[in-house]
C-alpha cells in the first residue's frame, strides 16, 4: 500500500468465472417445444471466424470499440437486423439494421423472466408459491403446456415452461399471479424496458403474439438481454435444454440448439411468429468475456443460428472484457474523522470493465485510488474513492468506489470516552 497526496492505492488482479450447464432429461410422455419443427443440423453455421486474423477489429481513435459498421461485409449475415454486444460494458461491436422497428415474437419473454427473477431476488415472490392457472391463460394458443383452469403449478415449473418451452399460457399465468393482471403486467414490463433504455420497445403482451402495437428493435433486445445475462438464476433456466414438470407427465425441449454445441452457451431465448419470422437472443461465456448476439427476422431457423456463431465467434477472437470492479465489494478501508465508526469500506456500486483488443491484456493495470480520511459525517453511497484501469500509460477507465455505511459524527461525550479509553490502552 503507497499514500499518495491524499490518496491510498492499491494494485488488484483482475478475476474470471466458469459456468457450468445441467444434464439432460429422460424420455417425455408430453412434448412441449416452441415454433415449427426443424431440423438445424451440426456443420450449418458456416465459417468458422475463430482464426486469428479471419476479420480485423473496428477501434476508435482512443482504442475502445466503435459499433463495428466496417466489419458488416465480412462477417455477411443473412438476417435483417442484428447486434453484437459485450455484457460486461454494454458495448455494441457489430450492429446490422440495428434500430428497424421488428415483431419480438418469443423474445418477449425474456422481459417476463427478468420480472420474475427479479421479483425472486427481493423476496416478492418465491419458487415455491403456487399460480393457479385460470380461463384466460389458458385460452391462449402458440406454444403451451396445456394448462387447465384451476390447475395449480410452482413458480419454478412455470418459470421452467416459459424459459425451456416459451409456453404462452404458462407466461400469462404467471403475469396474472404476479400483478394480478396481464395489463398490469405489461404496465411493468413497458416500465423496466423505460429503465434500461430501450427506446424503440413498446409490450402489449407478456408472450410475443403478434400484435401491431408490441415491436422492439434489434439494440434494445441486446439491451434487455445483457441485463437478463446479470442475474445467474435466469441463466440457470436459460440453460436448460430439456426437462420434466409434471412428475415427469409433460417434456420440455429448448429450440435453442445451440446449447448443445456451441462452447460457453447458457441462454438465451428464440421466438418465431408468421410476421417476426425466426429471432434468436443467445449468450455465452468464454474466460471472462461474455457476449450477447441478438438476430430478428430471420427467413429460417438456420440463419439465425449461423448469424449468431459468426458474430460471436468474431467477437471472441477479437475482444476481451476484463473486470474492474465487482458489485459490493470492498476495495479497502477508509478512515473517518470524528466519526462515530472509526472507518468505511470503499464498495463498488455496479459491476464495471473495460474491453480490449485481444492480446492487451498483459498491458493492463488496475489502481485503487482512496481518499486518505474522510470527516464525519459520511453517508452511504458518498463517493470515497475510485478504480482507474490503464492500458499502459492511458487512462481507459475509471470506476467510482462509495461507502458502504452511514458514519455519524461523534458526540463530544463520545469523544472524551474514546479519548479515554486510548490511553487506557497504553498503559
Amino acid at each position: 500500500m503507497l499514500a499518495l497526496a491524499g490518496a491510498v492505492i492499491l494494485a488488484v488482479p483482475f478475476v474470471g468465472a466458469v459456468l457450468s450447464r445441467p444434464a439432460l432429461a429422460e424420455e417425455p410422455t408430453q412434448l412441449v417445444a416452441d415454433e415449427p419443427t426443424e431440423s438445424v443440423g451440426e456443420g450449418v453455421f458456416g465459417p468458422d471466424l475463430s482464426e486469428p486474423g479471419s476479420v480485423q477489429p473496428v477501434l476508435a481513435e482512443n482504442g475502445r470499440p466503435s459499433t463495428g459498421q466496417a466489419a458488416e461485409p465480412a462477417l455477411d449475415l443473412r438476417s435483417p437486423s442484428a447486434v453484437l454486444m459485450d455484457v460486461l460494458t454494454g458495448t455494441v461491436l457489430y450492429e446490422k439494421g440495428a434500430d428497424d422497428r421488428r415483431e419480438p415474437a418469443s423474445l418477449t419473454k425474456i422481459m417476463t423472466l427478468l420480472l420474475a427473477v427479479e421479483a425472486i431476488e427481493q423476496g416478492r415472490l418465491k419458487l415455491t408459491d403456487k399460480i393457479v392457472a385460470s380461463e384466460n391463460a389458458e385460452s391462449y394458443g402458440g406454444t403451451e403446456i396445456w394448462l387447465e383452469p384451476g390447475e395449480e403449478m410452482s413458480v419454478e415449473d412455470i418459470l421452467l415452461a416459459i424459459a425451456v418451452a416459451s409456453a404462452n399460457d404458462a407466461a400469462v399465468a404467471l403475469a396474472e399471479h404476479m400483478c394480478g393482471s396481464e395489463r398490469e403486467f405489461v404496465a411493468r414490463m413497458n416500465e423496466r424496458a423505460k429503465q434500461l433504455g430501450m427506446t424503440g420497445t413498446n409490450f402489449v403482451n407478456c408472450h410475443g403474439l403478434d400484435d401491431k402495437d408490441h415491436y422492439t428493435t434489434a439494440r434494445d433486445m441486446a439491451i434487455l438481454s445483457c441485463e437478463a445475462c446479470r442475474h445467474p438464476d435466469l441463466l440457470h433456466y436459460t440453460s436448460i435444454y430439456e426437462i420434466h414438470i409434471r412428475g415427469g407427465k409433460t417434456w420440455l425441449v429448448n429450440r435453442n440448439r445451440m446449447l448443445n454445441y456451441y462452447q460457453g452457451c447458457d441462454g438465451l431465448k428464440t421466438g418465431w411468429t408468421g410476421l417476426a419470422g425466426y429471432s434468436v437472443a443467445v449468450t455465452a461465456k468464454r474466460g471472462g468475456t461474455r457476449l450477447v448476439a441478438v438476430v430478428l427476422g430471420a427467413e429460417n431457423p438456420n440463419d439465425r443460428f449461423a448469424d449468431c456463431v459468426k458474430m460471436l465467434n468474431w467477437g471472441f477472437v477479437t475482444y476481451s472484457s476484463l473486470v474492474a470492479a465487482e458489485k459490493g465489494l470492498s476495495y479497502g478501508a477508509v478512515p473517518v474523522s470524528l466519526g462515530t465508526c472509526r472507518e468505511v469500506e470503499a464498495v463498488a456500486p455496479e459491476d464495471g470493465g473495460v474491453l480490449l483488443k485481444k492480446g492487451q491484456e498483459d498491458e493492463v493495470t488496475r489502481e485503487v485510488v482512496l481518499a486518505e480520511t474522510l470527516k464525519a459525517p459520511v453517508r452511504r453511497g458518498d463517493p470515497v474513492g475510485s478504480i482507474v484501469v490503464r492500458l499502459g500509460d492511458t487512462e481507459i477507465g475509471r470506476f467510482p468506489l462509495v461507502s458502504d455505511r452511514d458514519v455519524g459524527r461523534i458526540s463530544l461525550p463520545g469523544l472524551w470516552w474514546r479519548l479515554f479509553a486510548r490511553v487506557l490502552g497504553a498503559m
